[in-house]
């Protein structure tokens, strides 16, 4: 580029330079923005009138606006003389926005910014074109046109040669009448060739991202439903078209919806390959830069996409491999021009044409997509591509033809919609989805409560932050912990609804989890969960924006006989058998399967219900088959807690768990179950006594919020609880629904008492004695199969399991019958009901069951006998004594909750003391809280009298008193005494010992249980007059704070002593505890109201909220109260209306601080104040009058608040109602609307104020006029005049109107024969509006009269296609048409008019009961004059069943029609029909010899797809293998594809397609050859061929074609192996991709992949290193090489190095330190990798271990949890290691010290002598472990630490410590340990003796601890 410069002296070659780049600069700048023309219509068109006076070259085209008059927008208000312009000179112009247009801008500037930014950049406007937004006319898909370069819309699409402008997009004769049910939109963009230079230029992606911006704003359709996508079709012109398929690519996240809307394109003239002009463009850029330069403006980026560069070729391959994804190759058009343009002549019209350069500028080599075959021509320039003259335009006619077939595949739908809809409205109707409780009565869906948590995995990094700030959590250890039905923090609750919403990943950023797995227990709601989800999806329309569909699989389903046995189960089997059964099943399943395999981000949620049921039980095809299912890209996935989830699938995104009920839900549940489903009553009384019950018992309330057991206890209510049972224990509620369910049980298995059947009535009169007498056997087996579930750990009893115990079960009975008597079991369920009984597999109800009938069994053994130990694994069974059992599992925290019953049964029966002795017996826990936690468990259950049990009990609740004091000083909390199982005695003994921080600490543990036991708070309350410590102070009152029985005196008046506290906190939660006792003394509220006056404005707002609702509060209080009306903080005036409101005998002074605040300037106060005074049926009409001011409030819950406070008053006087109706036209339209519903439902209100709201339904905004359509409709007695009026609106100019007006109509059943025949009398007017809207007022009205509807049906012969399709729609819906009506539509089948006859024809479509003379009528159409008419007739003859074959052979006919469309629908006719006959088939077949292209195609497309074809035709089809037409070649393959068995004549017809010139006709070649099991050697050499083809789609489809066989011969092995070599790296990668995964690869070969490890393409050296990767016969040499490139410096090659290398055994000590040397790697992942690969290795060197060790710092938390798997599972780590590992107790980061921890008590021996510097901070480790977690150690022989540290595992890990020498006393004391460490004894750590054995010594109570020590109970 020449730079001049005007102050210096130019040479006459510099000037020549500049003018000549100058010219090219017009040249260009004229073409690319050319002034208005006139070209000569023959030019253009053949059939457009010549215009003799105008010259064919040069013509210009005048681009007009046809509202030219109109000044709507700031550029067309500007008056020429104002000197404004576009950038490049030309009068600055906006598209026009016309009063009757909608104008929708995306990602600019809003209408009422500044004018000068609209004059710096154009903005993106859709504006619509049709219907006009007034117009509430149904549509139901988008049309937007796109203009090109340098120009704008609409002018671009404007046809004006002579002055007389057509826009074929808005003509009422063109596109509207084409297609009435489309909205169609112009997009403007900027797309100016000149830029200001003030601005950074925009690049392509920019362009893209403002259009799509602009066409996600768009507003919804008045038929839209809700969160679907509306389908888009896109027309666009030149290079508009180059930036659509720029945003389609890029179109992901918020975009995503316009991609996934887009069903069809149109580009008009876009130059894919760059224009022919490009040359032009090269040498004339210089030019207009210069010119751009002296205008101080830049040239816009857009002039890059003229060219064919290789940023065009990458666009051009991204969205050709778009639509192949999204399916769109065959809905992509492209025509391109035939006309020439003249550059040269542009400048110089009088050059000759030798030097005019004449040539199409976008010519069918320049429009070329490699997904469209055939681009279409158009006989016209370029500048005229877009431009149509009238509805005759022949290029008017093939665009609009394209688009028709666009528009009519949305119509019809795609497979995949119709599979969708068969599965919504099949299997997930609300029959399907329900859910039935145990008494047999449906519960509604909305009484269905979802809980979810997020689980909190081991290895969580989300709890790190807690940890590091000491917070306390509640404990573990609680029932409600362990049965998952605490109420999680809220940071972990996750609501169904917010399911999918983005969440911080584990690598800290956001993301949306797709991946999601939900554990739950038995009867906590899974499937209830499933049916939810579901439910949402389908009928709540929730997750619409992220799904298309969901798929509910109950995975137990894979295990059925009759599916395993089917090899190679796939996809298409499963939606059969799930979904698809019926005929048509087969083609919906495979629609559903092709969108999966098409759409790699998926827009398919499976729901895979019961992992646990299968997860162990499926091999072979179908263990194959459900990995795949599980990898799934979105999926939930269900299971127990125990299963896992195989080993290399896709990581699990969110890990969730289903927890119970929430109390608020417990409540609502409990009244749904006590209301009648018929009335709708509930009963008055029980509801209550359920909830005192719960409030009475804790314990009662944690287990009730369990789904099922909730449903059981509403059940059992009547009979257990009048039963005299004791129910303020677990097994006590456990027992009484026992005998309850038993009761029902007995009647359903029929069981007789003396001989006779047990009544209903005989049942209630038995006690639970009587019960088990009935049912001995059956109780017996039940505690059998749950005990032997439980020993060996199952849920699921299997036929296999049943038969088993069954066999070792010996009943009295010789009759009885497990397989019979199960499924009769309330106690029992199954997930199988499709099986035989047998077949079965059952489950308990809850987990918790099977535990309590386990316990049952436990406890008649311990009496009696030996327990039966049956193992389920290999039949055997060994007796073992219940004490021996007790001691080996007595801290295995799978049997805490056993443990519990079985110390409840044996208290009930008076046998407990033994029990607890024998826990007490060794061998005892030497850390000690697990075993506290078993006898506080137990003791909980346990309610003995006798005085040898109460000795027990008083000796083990003093030492669980010592271990609460010893956890507080010895961790600064107490999860023991949070425990809800902790003995009420134990706390306050602790708390009257322990100090002022411990008494604190206890307190502050006890504040999470509510409520907090009696004795407690009277212990608590004798500190609240000597307390110093403020905290602790504040901890008493906190617990306080929830107690609900009234405290006694002095406690008040030390609480009220505290209201004068220096401490601003303290004084708060004196007054909140303060705030819930009901009959304070008049001096402690006088103390209370003195705080309203206090400094903290927290403190103000906690005493008003303490005097609120007190009834008989003085009225110098209430005066205090009201003084803070005038408070300077919102929320304590807000506080103060609240305390004041509902204040019966407020004096008129406080009413009116009330009303004054009306006028505060917080929101939230004129709400509240306007709250104050609704409901007061006195108000004086002057604070009426201030509360209808707020009627205009700015705030829109304030002016709600207002609506309501007036609605409800009866009497308002006229006047107010007069200033309400004034409201009726305010300026704001949401005082309108309140104004509205002010005043709806008042009775007697005046004609005026009603003909004010109906004057609202010409309101310009929509709520405005759809809360006057509700205000008329619900009243009945409107005065006739004013329905008149209403029915005179359907005249309205303003279509919103007309649309109200017929609302307003519609609900009114009995509407006066006179109105509707003032309706139906505008079905003749002028005007199609009224005409339309008078159909639709008609529209559904069941009693109209048979004139009204001759009436509706004379507008079939309307001349406008909106009036005739509204007809068509007001008639279809009628079933009960008279016949004489039929006939007179059947007669317009022969109307002259052809948009009559296709109206009619649409008329009568879908009537299933046409005579036969109709149906013959409407087959006369095929043969109409008109194509659309004819195909009308195909579409309503197309699905019917019993066609004669006379009409068939009609239909077959059109297959030779000369209109392609024609023939298109006629093969959809065929397509569908099964049992064509043959003479119709042979017919179809003999066009295959036609001399039509379009003809011979046609009729391959009808037979493709029919299994049965005789070999004649299919040798028919073949002999178009040969055929002279590209296109008719590719259908020929096709169809060949698809028939399984081939002559191989008709296979070597294919192959010799391999070399066709037409990559199209190669690629389908090979596709039609793959999956052929027995190809010929030739064949598949030709075949690999194509591996060098030019064509990326050809080389890959050869890869795939060879991937997939097993036994290639060796010499196409070295055919692909020869092209290792090849010049083009593509090649070489593909060849190697060819050869990947072959096992029997020769050596020479691998030698050959081995060498492109050298390769200069780094992705062909990474495709060489993972086609290497796994083989495991690699030679050392080969190894090497690949370990050459650990060094590379990419990290991906280096990460895909050590993966090759990873899982090797026998790799050398170099290459070892190699993988090694990348520990050190600045690229995390790699030294992840590389951790990974030398993880497992059990024979490498000491240094490499320690490498591993020193990650264990690393900075990337994913690389420390690496350097933790690979050490965790080392037993026997170097001394040095554990040296470091055990320096890591105590390092400042707590994952580090977790870690540490755990690899040290996973080695199976410890050296203490190297190790005991650190045995006190190992011993500490383990002692605090314990009291967060199941930890315990204890001596049975070996001696072993038991671990319970994965909470999905049932079953606890045992590691086992040889060696250890400490010193531990375990009789009768304590040991002393010091938090700083251990001093001296009673605890020694013995270092010298490592050989000794774990010793004990007795600690001397007279020798005291030294300082700093604190005594800790053992056991």
């Amino acid at each position: 580029m020449i730079a001049l410069s005007f102050s210096q002296g130019i040479s006459s070659a510099g000037w020549i330079t500049a003018l000549c780049l100058l010219v090219g600069a017009v040249a260009v700048w004229l073409w690319l923005y050319p002034a208005p023309t006139r070209p000569d219509p023959v030019l253009l068109s053949p059939a457009g009138p010549p215009d003799p006076k105008r010259s064919t070259q040069g013509d210009r085209l005048r681009q007009a606006n046809p509202n030219k008059n109109k000044t709507d927008t700031l550029e067309d208000a500007v008056k020429p003389e104002e000197g404004l312009t576009r950038e490049g000179g030309v009068p600055l112009r906006e598209p026009c926005s016309h009063p009757e247009h909608g104008q929708y801008r995306g990602g600019q500037t809003e209408p009422d910014d500044p004018p000068q930014l609209h004059l710096k950049s154009r903005v993106v406007n859709l504006r619509q074109a049709y219907p006009s937004p007034e117009n509430k006319i149904a549509t139901d898909v988008d049309i937007i046109a796109i203009h090109g370069l340098d120009t704008q819309s609409p002018d671009t699409w404007i046809w004006d040669p002579k002055g007389d402008p057509v826009n074929w997009l808005e003509d009422p004769r063109m596109l509207p009448k084409r297609f009435p049910t489309a909205r169609i939109f112009t997009c403007d963009w900027p797309a100016d060739l000149f830029e200001q230079p003030g601005f950074v230029q925009k690049m392509i992606e920019e362009f893209a991202r403002l259009l799509l911006a602009g066409i996600k704003a768009r507003p919804p359709a008045m038929s839209d439903q809700p969160k679907r996508d509306r389908p888009i079709v896109f027309v666009a012109s030149c290079l508009g078209g180059i930036i659509l398929a720029k945003a389609l690519v890029m179109a992901s996240c918020e975009y995503e919806s316009v991609k996934r809307a887009t069903r069809g394109i149109v580009f008009l003239a876009t130059p894919f390959r760059g224009t022919s002009f490009q040359h032009v463009a090269a040498w004339a850029e210089p030019g207009l830069r210069l010119w751009a330069s002296m205008q101080d403006k830049n040239v816009s980026n857009l002039l890059e996409l003229v060219k064919s560069t290789f940023h065009l070729g990458e666009l051009v391959r991204s969205f050709t491999a778009l639509c192949q994804k999204h399916k769109l190759t065959d809905h992509v058009f492209i025509f391109y021009e035939t006309g020439k343009s003249s550059l040269p002549r542009k400048i110089a019209p009088w050059l000759p044409a030798s030097l005019s350069q004449e040539q199409p500028l976008v010519d069918s080599a320049s429009a070329t997509l490699d997904i469209v075959s055939h681009p279409l021509p158009l006989n016209r320039a370029h500048v005229t591509m877009n431009k149509f003259y009238g509805p005759d335009d022949p290029g008017y006619v093939s665009v609009t033809g394209v688009l028709d077939i666009l528009l009519c595949d949305i119509h019809n739908g795609r497979p995949i919609e119709k599979a969708d809809h068969w599965i919504r409205s099949h299997c997930y109707s609300m029959t399907e989805l329900q859910i039935e409780r145990l008494s047999g009565v449906l519960l509604p869906m909305n009484r269905c409560y979802i809980n979810l948590a997020i689980l909190e995995r081991p290895d969580d990094k989300t709890s790190h932050a807690a940890e590091a700030v000491g917070a306390q959590k509640a404990s573990p250890f609680s029932l409600l912990a362990q049965l998952k039905v605490e109420t999680p923090d809220k940071t972990i609750q996750v609501t169904l609804p917010t399911l999918f919403e983005p969440r911080k990943a584990r690598d800290g950023t956001e993301k949306r989890p797709r991946r999601i797995l939900i554990r739950g227990q038995a009867g906590v709601g899974k499937t209830t969960l499933c049916k939810k989800i579901v439910y949402e999806f389908t009928h709540g329309e929730k997750w619409r924006d992220l799904f298309d569909r969901v798929l509910w699989v109950p995975l137990r389903n894979l295990k059925r006989n009759e599916r395993r046995g089917i090899a190679g189960y796939d996809m298409q089997h499963l939606f059969r058998h799930e979904y698809f059964s019926h005929s048509q099943g087969e083609v919906l399943a495979n629609a559903l399967c092709e969108t999966l395999a098409d759409t790699d981000s998926g827009r398919t949620l499976f729901i895979l219900d019961g992992l646990d049921e299968v997860s162990q039980d499926l091999d072979g095809d179908m263990l194959r088959f459900f990995k795949k299912l599980l990898n799934q890209p979105n999926v939930i996935i269900t299971s127990r807690p125990h299963a896992t989830l195989s080993p290399g699938l896709d990581p699990i995104q969110l890990e969730l768990e289903a927890i119970g009920f929430y109390p608020d839900q417990v409540r609502a549940y409990v009244e749904t179950a006590f209301t009648d489903p018929g009335t709708g009553e509930t009963d008055s009384e029980t509801p209550g006594k359920i909830q005192s019950y719960l409030q009475k018992y804790q314990l009662v309330q944690g287990l009730v919020r369990i789904p099922i057991q909730l449903d059981a206890l509403c059940f059992a209510w009547d009979e257990s609880f009048h039963s005299g049972m004791k129910l303020d224990t677990m097994t006590g509620l456990y027992r009484a629904i026992e005998c309850s369910l038993w009761k029902k049980d007995i009647l359903r298995l029929g069981k007789k008492h003396a001989g006779e059947p047990v009544t209903q009535s005989l049942v209630l009169e038995i006690g639970p004695s009587q019960v088990e007498g009935l049912i001995k056997d059956e109780i017996e087996f039940l505690e059998f199969l749950a005990f032997t579930g439980l020993n060996n750990d199952v849920i699921d009893f299997e036929p296999r399991h049943r038969d088993l115990i069954s066999k070792h079960f010996k009943p009295p009975s010789t009759t009885f019958l497990p397989n019979k008597m199960l499924p009769h079991l309330s106690f029992l369920r199954t997930s199988d009901y499709s099986s035989k009984h047998g077949n079965r597999s059952y489950h308990f109800l809850h987990l918790t069951n099977q535990e309590y009938f386990a316990a049952r069994y436990f406890v008649r053994q311990w009496k009696e006998q030996p327990l039966n130990s049956l193992q389920l694994s290999d039949g055997n069974c060994n007796n073992i004594e219940p004490a021996t059992f007790l001691q080996e599992h007595k801290y295995d925290p799978r049997y805490d909750v056993f443990w519990r019953f079985v110390a409840g049964l044996l208290d009930a029966d008076g046998d407990a003391l033994d029990f607890f002795e024998t826990i007490e017996n060794e061998p005892r826990d030497l850390l000690g809280p697990t075993h506290q936690r078993l006898i506080m468990h137990c003791l909980s259950e346990a309610e003995q009298k006798k005085p040898s049990f109460t000795k027990l009990r008083a000796k083990l609740e003093n030492k669980l008193e010592q271990w609460l004091l010893f956890e507080c000083d010895f961790t600064g909390g107490s999860r023991l005494a949070g425990e809800m199982e902790c003995p009420e005695q134990v706390l306050v003994n602790a708390l009257e010992q322990a100090s002022e921080d411990a008494r604190r600490i206890l307190l502050e543990s006890l504040s999470r249980q509510i409520p907090v036991p009696s004795r407690v708070i009277d212990v608590a309350c004798t500190w609240l007059s000597d307390c110093s410590s403020s905290r602790l102070f504040t901890a008493i009152l906190h617990i306080l704070t929830h107690q609900k029985r009234g405290l006694p005196d002095t406690v008040l008046q030390g609480i009220a002593a505290r209201l004068k506290d220096k401490d601003r906190y303290v004084r708060r939660t004196a007054i909140e505890a303060l705030e819930g006792q009901a009959n304070l003394p008049e001096k402690l509220l006088e103390g209370i109201a003195a705080r309203l006056e206090d400094k903290g404005k927290d403190v103000r707002q906690a005493a008003i909220e303490a005097l609120q609702g007190r009834a008989d509060l003085p009225e110098k209080m209430l005066e205090g109260i009201a003084a803070r009306l005038e408070d300077e903080d919102g929320h304590v005036r807000r506080a103060a209306i609240k305390a004041l409101q509902g204040r019966a005998d407020l004096p008129e002074k406080m009413l009116e601080g009330i009303a004054a605040r009306l006028e505060d300037k917080d929101e939230d106060v004129r709400q509240a104040a306007i709250k104050a005074l609704r409901g007061r049926a006195d108000l004086p009409e002057r604070l009426l009058k201030g509360i209808a001011v707020r009627l205009e409030d700015e705030t829109w819950y304030v002016g709600r608040e207002a609506i309501e406070a007036l609605q409800g008053r009866a009497n308002l006087p006229e006047k107010m109602l007069e200033r309400i109706a004034a409201q009726l036209k305010h300026e704001t339209w949401y005082v309108r609307q309140a104004a509205i519903e002010a005043l709806r439902g008042r009775a007697d209100l005046p004609e005026k104020l009603l003909e004010g709201i109906a004057a609202r339904l010409e309101d310009k905004d929509e709520d405005v006029r759809w809360a006057a359509i509700k205000a008329l409709q619900g009243r009945a007695d409107l005065p006739e005049k004013l329905l008149e009026g209403i029915a005179a609106r359907i005249e309205h100019k303003d279509g919103d109107v007309r649309r109200e007006a017929i609302e307003a109509l519609r609900g009114r059943a009995n509407l006066p024969e006179k109105l509707l025949e003032g309706i139906a009398a505008r079905l003749e007017h002028k005007n199609k509006y009224v005409q339309l809207t008078a159909i639709e007022a008609l529209r559904g009205r069941a009693d109209l009269p048979e004139k009204i509807l001759e009436g509706i049906a004379a507008r079939l012969e309307d001349e406008d296609e909106d009036v005739r399709h509204a007809a068509i729609k007001a008639l279809q819906g009628r079933a009960d048409l008279p016949e004489k009506l039929l006939e007179g539509i059947a007669a317009r089948l022969e109307h002259k008019d052809k948009y009559v006859r296709q109206a009619a024809i649409k008329a009568l479509q879908g009537r299933a009961d046409l005579p036969e003379k109709m149906l013959e009528g409407i087959a006369a159409r095929l043969e109409d004059e008109t194509w659309y008419v004819r195909r009308a007739a195909i579409e309503a003859l197309q699905g019917r069943a019993d066609f004669p074959e006379k009409l068939l052979e009609g239909i077959a006919a059109r297959l030779e029609h000369e209109t392609w469309y024609v023939r298109q629908a006629a093969i959809k006719a065929l397509q569908g029909r099964a049992d064509l006959p043959k003479k119709l088939l042979e017919g179809i077949a003999a066009r295959l010899e036609h001399k039509d292209k379009y003809v011979r195609r046609t009729a391959i497309f009808a037979l493709e797809g029919r299994a049965d074809l005789p070999e004649k035709i299919l040798e028919g089809i073949a002999v178009r293998l040969e055929d002279e037409d590209r296109d008719v070649q590719q259908a020929a393959i096709e169809a060949l594809e698809g028939q399984a068995d081939l002559p191989e004549k008709l296979l070597k017809g294919i192959a010799a397609r391999l070399k066709d010139k037409n990559k199209d006709v190669r690629w389908a070649a090979i596709k039609a050859l793959q999956g052929r099991a027995d190809l010929p050697e030739k064949m598949l050499e030709g075949i690999a061929a194509r591996l060098e083809n030019e064509d990326r789609h050809v080389r890959e489809a050869a890869i795939e074609a060879l991937q997939g066989r097993a036994n290639l011969p060796e010499k196409i092995l070295e055919g692909i192996a020869a092209r290792l070599e090849h010049e083009n790296w593509c090649v070489r990668r593909e060849a190697i991709e060819a050869l990947q995964g072959r096992a029997d690869l020769p050596e020479k070969l691998l030698e050959g992949i081995a060498a492109r490890l050298e390769d200069k393409n780094k992705y062909v050296r990474w495709a060489a290193i993972k086609a290497l990767q796994g083989r495991a016969d690699l030679p050392k040499k080969m190894l090497e090489g690949i370990a050459a490139w650990l060094e590379d410096e990419d990290e991906d090659v280096r990460r895909e190095v050590i993966k090759a290398l990873q899982g090797r055994a026998d790799l050398p000590e170099k290459m070892l330190e190699g993988i090694a040397a990348r520990l050190e790697d600045k690229d995390g992942h790699v030294r992840q990798a590389a951790i990974e690969a030398l993880q497992g290795r059990a024979d490498f060197p000491e240094k490499l271990l320690e490498g591993i060790a020193a990650r264990l710092e690393d900075e990337i938390w994913y690389v420390r949890e690496a350097a933790m798997e690979a050490l965790q599972g080392r037993a026997d780590l170097p001394e040095k290691m554990l040296k470091g590992i055990a320096a890591r107790l105590e390092d400042k980061d707590g994952h580090v010290r977790q870690a540490a921890i755990e690899i040290l008590i996973s080695q199976a021996a410890l050296p203490l002598d190297g190790l005991s510097s650190y045995a006190k901070p190992l011993y500490k480790a383990l002692l605090q472990k314990s009291f967060e977690q199941h930890l315990y150690w204890y001596d049975s022989g070996n001696s072993f630490i038991g671990v319970n540290l994965s909470h999905l595992s049932l079953s606890s890990k045992q590691y086992h410590v040889k060696g250890m020498v400490v010193n531990l006393l375990v009789e009768k004391s304590a040991i002393a340990v010091a938090k700083d460490g251990i001093q001296q004894p009673p605890l020694h750590l013995v270092g010298e003796n490592l050989s000794r054995r774990l010793r004990r010594n007795c600690w001397d109570p007279r020798v005291e601890p030294t300082c700093g020590e604190v005594r800790a109970p053992v056991g």
